[in-house]
């Protein structure tokens, strides 16, 4: 009986109540995003504030590409199946002199 009692409380003190959510990418993109300014930002400004792009292209224009994506697990009827939580997409245009002309920003509902 003592051996049941001391299996059972080790097996629920070791249980979580709350969910495990997996971050990938830049955290808080949509609140970061808000401080860059149009013709106000420029390159320096977007690397420190949100770091190195997930995605960058080369065109007339430097434009890059920032992902935020929450995923957490779900119910256990599922089988270990992750529930997407956020996915957000941050898109910035840079001209030759490095100054922010545009940006956009495309959350779960947009893409």
């Amino acid at each position: 009986m003592k051996i049941l009692l001391i299996i059972l409380t080790i097996f629920l003190t070791s249980c979580k109540l709350n969910k495990i959510v997996n971050n990938h990418g830049v955290h808080n993109l949509e609140i970061k995003g808000k401080k860059l300014l149009i013709a106000k930002s420029n390159i320096n400004d977007i690397k420190m504030l949100l770091g190195p792009p997930s995605t960058k292209s080369y065109f007339d224009n430097d434009v890059y590409i920032y992902i935020e994506r929450k995923t957490t697990n779900s119910k256990l009827l599922k089988f270990g199946k992750k529930k997407l939580l956020v996915s957000n997409v941050l898109i910035l245009e840079v001209d030759k002199r490095g100054m922010l002309i545009s940006k956009d920003f495309y959350n779960q509902n947009d893409l």
